[in-house]
């Protein structure tokens, strides 16, 4: 139920903000226009803020990996999977091996009473 009225209001708050008429249409799309070009140009008024970013991202995804990295390590001790080393850095000629499961024990382990089928209500023709 509250998902329901959670719906209802953001759709009456999205109603309210749509323009009415071509003026105010085209108010809303210059705006919109006017934010756009703003953001595109933002590196070119700030330089030092964009490399700053750059560097930041550069360090969360040097991170990113090392956690994957670790991921991965955990996984294959657990499962007993080849360790491939390092992940494969992008442009490079080095390629991960696909992840193999050993398949040498049989994987059945339903009983004869799991594979009888489930009941499933009466006989509609009566037999």
């Amino acid at each position: 139920m509250m998902f329901l009225l959670r719906t209802a209001f953001w759709l009456m708050i999205i109603i309210l903000l749509l323009p009415t008429d071509d003026r105010q249409r085209s108010e809303v799309y210059g705006t919109a226009e006017a934010a756009v070009k703003d953001v595109t140009g933002f590196c070119d008024r700030n330089p030092e803020a964009c490399a700053k970013g750059r560097d930041v991202f550069a360090v969360f995804m040097q991170k990113a990996e090392f956690g994957a990295q670790l991921l991965m390590d955990f996984i294959n001790e657990r499962t007993g999977g080849d360790d491939t080393g390092s992940w494969p850095v992008p442009g490079s000629e080095a390629t991960a091996a696909p992840a193999s499961w050993e398949m040498g024990a049989s994987q059945d382990t339903l009983s004869p009473e799991d594979r009888e089928e489930a009941w499933s209500g009466p006989d509609p023709a009566g037999t």
